[in-house]
């Protein structure tokens, strides 16, 4: 089964000179451009995939933009754009494909959370979603109220980016399954590497026993996800793992990852294909896409 994987990154772009990164941004960037990213599309067994604009460039989307005009019928985008943007810097993205802004605090260079319902009333004329990575338990005393009044759909990114130990039956998680039930947000399985519980260091004798804990408690919220809403689930890889302090996942482990978690073959057809053609208006590919 070919699929999309929603949530990547790339660094580069013929033609674009070298990027300056944010202040204190999270981490070096790695040098990998489009080219990487379709060979890195082949290990999880993807012929499409979603950029998503890297924290660590900020607003600067001029590699984004590059990368996707390079393989328009295979790629689609999510910037990050900040509350009075140009509407024509808006239309210049839109014709480039993309589709979604994005507002986090997990780490340096992002638009705030709390800009939410601002962002998506500027991007609804172009039928975007924003794209929220946050640690929804940060936020649950006014969270919830903001994606309701948010105008366009709401993807939460890295599974509402909640660590393993925060359970289903958590403020949180129940915040989140609420949502999804009322079909106010997306959920992207995507990040499992971030969501370690705090403390969690691998150069423990016992982290082979943690991460087996964690694997299980995170397959769990995905179960509880596909029991709830799975027509609105996508799944990304996060390649290339920027500011991950583990061992980088390969390919093949990060989709085995999706065939264990979502083993029926219709519900991840719906994840890996369905469902993010929808929200990010793919549309058929060409012989030459």
């Amino acid at each position: 089964m070919t699929g999309i994987d929603a949530h990547c990154h790339v660094f580069t772009a013929d033609g674009v000179g070298p990027t300056p990164l944010v202040g204190g941004a999270a981490y070096q960037p790695p040098e990998v451009d489009v080219e990487d990213h379709a060979a890195h599309l082949a290990t999880v067994d993807c012929d499409r995939g979603v950029l998503v604009q890297p924290s660590a460039f900020g607003t600067d989307h001029r590699c984004l933009l590059a990368a996707l005009r390079r393989r328009p019928d295979r790629l689609r985008g999510v910037a990050c754009v900040p509350v009075g943007t140009d509407p024509g810097a808006l239309i210049e993205m839109h014709a480039a494909g993309v589709r979604g802004t994005r507002v986090q605090d997990g780490y340096p260079g992002g638009v705030p959370v709390e800009a939410l319902v601002e962002v998506g009333e500027m991007v609804a004329p172009l039928g975007w979603h924003v794209e929220l990575w946050t640690d929804v338990g940060r936020h649950l005393d006014r969270l919830g109220d903001a994606v309701r009044r948010c105008p366009v759909p709401v993807v939460l990114d890295h599974m509402g980016y909640l660590p393993s130990d925060v359970g289903t039956d958590h403020p949180a998680m129940r915040l989140v399954l609420e949502l999804l039930a009322e079909g106010q947000v997306w959920v992207a399985l995507s990040g499992l590497e971030r969501l370690l519980p705090a403390g969690s260091d691998p150069a423990d004798p016992g982290f082979p026993e943690v991460w087996r804990r964690h694997e299980e408690s995170i397959a769990e919220r995905v179960r509880a996800f596909v029991e709830t809403r799975p027509e609105n689930l996508l799944w990304g890889s996060d390649w290339p793992h920027v500011g991950v302090r583990l061992p980088l996942p390969d390919g093949g482990t990060v989709r085995a990852r999706l065939d264990r978690w979502v083993p029926d073959p219709a519900l991840r057809q719906m994840v890996l294909v369905d469902n993010p053609v929808s929200r990010y208006a793919f549309g058929p590919l060409t012989a030459y896409g």
